[in-house]
């Protein structure tokens, strides 16, 4: 049954790109990225409104009416189904059943932190409330602020069914393909044979940039909810969706949902979506295939628009939204906090480059700001930054050049090498513009210990490499196909000579070693994901027991569940968990809720080490680092004063027995005869409820 509803939302998401081909000229292979990305609008603004739910009913309905319109024979027409298979979209609807399929087989599950605390439970959360994930009461403290854009787009595979975790990596893996489409744009079948290694060079894309050294464990890169390579890819696919519009002369509308999308992913990639938006505007403002003037107001008003369409998303969420949410008490959330404004954090960073003098807050982080643009240039230039299956940075950026390079060689006429070679020069400045982004978000924003370990600064980084590398395939690909070059002709007439542009199709000089050049690089990929990426630990080959333990804890998780009521708030008890089983717990009960033991502030969780204050280990470990020091008092008082009318014990040891045995009327000897796991709340103590322990 899960399974026939997502195959139906694959349909409808089908028939609304059918009419983009058929009705608006979006090209096949663009269309799967742009149908995505207008859902994604779509769906935000209805959650943002408080009517996601009917809204999403209104849209199916409008898919299915796209369609209809999009078949509907025409008198004196016959329906022609060509323009709707080329070698992109084939490989994106390929691709996107064909996980389905094996994805409803075998069942993957959220497991990764991240996902527990944020990506995975957003939408979830989303899909049990049909209502936007930041207005949610949840039992956790998180970034109820962060961009709605994937949560909203899982939810749409999610939106008939119940909620099943390989949805959600489906629908992300979908976007993923459409990007890959998008690349491909272009290519008639007559270039199928850049197409196909072209199509194997993109599959490794997202491990080729995340994966930095042989790995022991299953590389997850298509079964993970992150953000970081949906960012990236999108931040690329916008630019290959562009050149691939202009090559095909397909309407220029089409990219302005894919700029939106691009800025509506992450919090910190907004900057990313402006990079895109830019390049496309200079491509599309500074070339033309005319007189420069001809055309320019229409120009213009495009680039304007490109930039207009992340603005906005920034604007709509980023200012109105979230500051409504502020102003109702929410939490902000995010990876770090500030005392300063954005513009004044580049404008004293700036200050500092020039050697200008700063003050106060600034003047104190000054030495942290530099010391970041130190670390990040030892990862760049050594060998301590292994951020790709190529080694460092350097590495990375060098390959996309050669790339940008060979398209420029292999390009037909001066126009297409000119486009390519401004494309890779202002990349190449954004990516400077990137990292110095980088540097101030480590100097000024974020905390001093992220800082100090440019904590999570190899996600922040492939995200650009990633779009960056789908850019110079991009260019490659419109590269190898035949061009329309404008000359100017002389013709004698009788008022004197005319000067007449004329069109003239060139057929690369360099084609045949261009895509020799393709196939190269996709057998020199394949083979280096090879050495790193074990075949059973790939994405098409992970064992049943990679989930083993997940499962276990679910199927705990819904025994227990069975037993409480949705009024039920749930205090969790797992001697020395260090924050996962708890997030796991939140994400698993929902929509029962499960307590954060009260301390917000220092995200301290139910679980940990609860024990009285002279009970604490010595000897490092878990227990000691997550030890919360409370008599039996405090403990009492906070369960009954955050409202809690369940403990789940899911693990206690000597220490809790010995601390808080008198809190509970039977000395807790149910839970450790193996007779429960749950005690209600009552006057008396907390007492022992009936239950089959064991998970069917």
């Amino acid at each position: 049954m899960e399974l026939l509803c997502v195959l139906a939302a694959l349909l409808a998401l089908f028939l609304l790109c059918a009419a983009l081909t058929r009705k608006a000229r979006v090209p096949a292979a663009l269309a799967p990225l742009t149908a995505l990305s207008a859902i994604a609008s779509v769906l935000t603004l209805a959650g943002m409104a408080g009517v996601l739910y009917p809204v999403t009913w209104v849209l199916y309905i409008a898919c299915a009416a796209a369609g209809v319109w999009a078949f509907w024979p025409q008198k004196g027409q016959t329906p022609d189904g060509k323009a709707l298979f080329t070698p992109g979209s084939v490989l994106f609807w390929g691709m996107a059943l064909a996980f389905a399929v094996y994805f409803f087989v075998r069942q993957p599950i959220a497991s990764g932190y991240d996902e527990l605390s944020l990506w995975a439970t957003a939408v979830k959360v989303t899909k049990v409330d049909n209502s936007l994930y930041s207005t949610a009461t949840l039992g956790t403290p998180w970034a109820v602020t962060q961009n709605p854009g994937l949560p909203l787009l899982s939810y749409f595979f999610q939106f008939l069914g119940s909620y099943a975790d390989w949805k959600t990596y489906l629908a992300y893996d979908v976007l993923y393909f459409a990007c890959f489409a998008a690349v491909l744009g272009a290519l008639p079948w007559g270039k199928w044979r850049v197409a196909v290694p072209l199509a194997a060079v993109l599959w490794c894309t997202p491990f080729f940039f995340t994966i930095y050294n042989h790995t022991i464990y299953l590389a997850d890169t298509y079964l993970t909810t992150y953000g970081d390579v949906p960012a990236g890819l999108v931040f690329g696919g916008a630019v290959a969706a562009w050149l691939a519009l202009r090559q095909a002369d397909g309407p220029r509308w089409a990219v302005l949902p894919v700029l939106a999308l691009a800025a509506n992913l992450k919090a910190n990639d907004f900057v990313l979506s402006l990079a895109a938006a830019g390049l496309i505007a200079v491509d599309a403002w500074l070339f033309c295939d005319g007189p420069f003037r001809q055309g320019l107001a229409r120009r213009t008003g495009f680039a304007a628009a490109c930039f207009a369409a992340p603005m906005a998303v920034y604007y709509l969420w980023n200012v109105r939204y979230v500051g409504w949410l502020v102003a109702r008490n929410a939490s902000e959330g995010g990876v770090g906090e500030t005392s300063a404004s954005l513009g004044q954090v580049v404008v004293n960073g700036v200050k500092i480059l020039l050697g200008q003098p700063v003050e106060g807050f600034f003047a104190e982080r000054q030495p942290q700001f530099l010391q970041a643009m130190a670390d990040m240039g030892h990862q760049f230039w050594t060998s301590d930054g292994k951020l790709s299956m190529i080694g460092q940075g350097r590495n990375v950026v060098g390959l996309i050049l050669l790339v940008f390079a060979l398209a420029a060689v292999v390009a037909a006429g001066r126009q297409l090498k000119a486009r390519i070679a401004v494309l890779a020069g202002l990349s190449t400045l954004c990516f400077v513009g990137y990292n110095l982004m980088l540097a101030l978000s480590y100097g000024f924003i974020f905390k001093d210990f992220q800082a100090a370990s440019l904590q999570d600064y190899n996600r922040y980084i492939y995200s650009y490499y990633i779009g960056w590398f789908l850019m110079a395939l991009a260019c490659l690909a419109v590269a190898l196909l035949p061009q329309m070059c404008r000359q100017i002709q002389l013709v004698k007439e009788k008022d004197g000579p005319t000067a007449v542009f004329r069109f003239n199709l060139y057929t690369p000089r360099w084609g045949l070693a261009g895509q020799g050049a393709v196939l190269l690089l996709a057998a020199a990929m394949l083979f280096r994901q090879g050495q790193i990426v074990l075949p059973q630990l790939s994405v098409l080959g992970f064992a049943d027991s990679e989930f083993a333990d997940r499962r276990n804890i679910r199927a705990e998780a819904d025994l227990v569940c069975s037993y409480l009521t949705e009024e039920d708030r749930v205090f969790f008890v797992s001697q020395g968990d260090n924050g996962e089983r708890w997030f796991s717990a939140v994400f698993d009960f929902y929509p029962v809720l499960v307590d954060y033991s009260g301390i917000v502030s220092e995200m301290i969780g139910g679980g940990g080490e609860l024990g009285l204050p002279e009970l604490k280990p010595d000897e490092e470990g878990p227990k000691n680092f997550y030890y919360h020091g409370f008599t039996a008092d405090e403990l009492d008082a906070i369960v009954r004063g955050n409202g809690c009318t369940v403990l789940y014990l899911q693990t206690i040891d000597d220490i809790f027995v010995q601390s808080y045995a008198e809190l509970f009327t039977d000395g807790l000897a149910a839970v450790q005869n193996g007779e429960t796991l749950l005690y209600r709340v009552t006057d008396a103590g907390f007492a022992p409820m009936e239950m089959e322990v064991s998970a069917p």
